[in-house]
């Protein structure tokens, strides 16, 4: 569980990033974390939750992507559990539009 388990040196362990993607049918298709090429480092490595005893609070945190809201548009959010896997994804829309 998010929160308890020791995810030292475990990749994307409990984190929520925006992905390359544009599609969640296909594994191999929602890509890496999305950001601007002209980052010197990854804004998503250090986006991690908890869900302690299976409850999450509503948290707001700002990434330096590089990248405009537009941009992130149509792009996919993945959340991952304790070991890295992706259990849930969804495509970013713009509810203005």
């Amino acid at each position: 569980t998010c929160g308890t388990a020791d995810t030292t040196g475990v990749a994307n362990a409990c984190g929520i990033h925006v992905h390359q993607g544009t599609d969640c049918t296909d594994a191999d298709t929602v890509g890496g974390h999305y950001f601007a090429a002209d980052l010197d480092s990854d804004p998503w490595q250090s986006v991690m939750y908890t869900a302690l005893g299976g409850v999450t609070a509503e948290v707001n945190i700002k990434v330096k992507t590089g990248l405009t809201n537009q941009e992130i548009v149509g792009h996919t959010m993945v959340v991952h559990d304790a070991t890295g896997a992706r259990i849930a994804c969804g495509q970013i829309v713009d509810e203005m539009q």
